[in-house]
């Protein structure tokens, strides 16, 4: 028998005794052990040291089984955990995905620019080339390029080859990157297994989501639908009378069709920049082809302005790029069709400074256009890049 009060499992979960009540346990236990008489009120005697640290393990083994409990619960699991509950929805945690850009290759024609050619952008991020191809006749081609991690790049700033080859004269983004998508974050991981509770059904946007969101290498999905006759606008967007559109970054374009295809039901019209053929495969041939049509959004970049105290430390504008982009490409993250609120930020800048006050901040999508939120439109997802970000001291 001990005095110990143990954990009490009860409808409403568990509850652990205080640490006081555990210490008191432990006193009256080695107290009884001892035949009695011992001074069990300061904790600076023998007994004393020993009962609070017996104490100290109790109560952190109580934590430790109240920890993995919350972990079985699925809007608290974590890690390993929640690894488990997803895979009751055949679901796994994505992995991480390199950031990408395609870059234009001018040079003699026939030239062959082989897989893994390093080019630097402005700020020494390199990036890789992902295949070997060969500069087209015209004396142009195009590749695509992965940096290691969630990188963004402007466009017109990955052009720093890191070697000559003989006949290539120049490389160059015409086009902002993508950047990549980090481990999957445990909220956004909780967020797509409820979503994917729909995965099963068909002729829903909910449906399409789901199963889209979970093909390889996909980092953001956004999907509407319009049942009425007529056009209607979302967000900046118009979409086709009884059509669906589906805004997609990353990801293989023709399973991304198929998908939407398979789970977009039947008699449905597509929205969107980016049309495949898709075939039936249930049929021999001939085999019924679909026109499926999809969005692939256009970066926009997001402007920052920052203003700080006046009692800055030396290179405060460097901690605040970093703290905003950070926050940007993590916690803060928006995707096709959000909202950046700029409020949200103040609380990572004041972290990355030692003693300043974060006095204003503000953010848009044109740098003459700021103010304390950002809505970006549907056929469009948020880029950060260091030079968009304005840190000015205060007046």
């Amino acid at each position: 028998m001990t005095n110990v009060p143990k954990i009490q499992i009860t409808d409403s979960g568990l509850k652990l005794p205080t640490h006081q009540e555990i210490l008191s346990g432990v006193l009256a236990d080695i107290n009884a052990a001892f035949g009695g008489g011992l001074n069990t009120e300061s904790l600076e005697t023998p007994q004393g040291q020993l009962a609070s640290s017996l104490a100290a393990v109790i109560a952190d083994k109580n934590d430790l089984i109240a920890e993995l409990a919350n972990q079985i619960h699925p809007d608290y699991a974590d890690g390993i955990m929640q690894d488990a509950i997803a895979k009751i929805y055949f679901l796994e945690r994505k992995k991480a995905v390199d950031s990408s850009v395609e870059c234009e290759f001018v040079g003699l024609a026939g030239t062959i620019v082989p897989k893994g050619y390093a080019v630097l952008d402005t700020s020494g991020v390199q990036w890789v080339l992902k295949d070997e191809f060969s500069i087209l006749e015209g004396g142009r081609g195009t590749g695509i390029f992965t940096a290691a991690g969630v990188v963004s790049a402007a466009a017109n700033t990955v052009n720093r080859p890191v070697r000559t080859i003989t006949g290539l004269d120049r490389v160059n983004n015409p086009r902002p990157a993508i950047p990549g998508r980090e481990l999957e974050s445990r909220a956004d991981f909780r967020r797509r297994r409820q979503q994917s509770v729909a995965a099963n059904a068909h002729g829903t946007p909910q449906s399409v989501y789901s199963n889209v969101a979970q093909l390889d290498g996909v980092s953001d999905v956004y999907v509407v639908d319009n049942p009425k006759p007529v056009s209607e606008t979302h967000n900046g967007q118009t979409i086709k009378p009884h059509s669906i559109y589906v805004a997609v970054v990353g990801g293989d374009d023709r399973q991304i069709a198929e998908t939407i295809l398979r789970f977009a039901g039947c008699g449905c019209d597509f929205t969107g920049n980016t049309t495949l053929t898709v075939y039936d495969e249930t049929y021999t041939d001939p085999k019924p082809a679909y026109e499926v049509s999809f969005t692939r959004p256009a970066p926009v970049p997001v402007y920052f302005r920052v203003r700080i105290g006046k009692d800055a430390a030396i290179g405060y504008q460097d901690a605040v790029r970093k703290a905003v982009i950070e926050a940007f490409d993590g916690a803060e993250k928006a995707g096709i069709g959000g909202r950046i609120y700029a409020m949200r930020y103040v609380c990572h800048i004041a972290r990355a400074l030692t003693s300043a006050q974060v006095i204003d901040i503000e953010v848009g999508l044109a740098r003459d256009g700021m103010g304390n939120s950002a809505q970006v439109g549907i056929h469009q997802y948020p880029t950060i890049a260091a030079e968009n970000i304005e840190v000015v001291p205060d007046a």
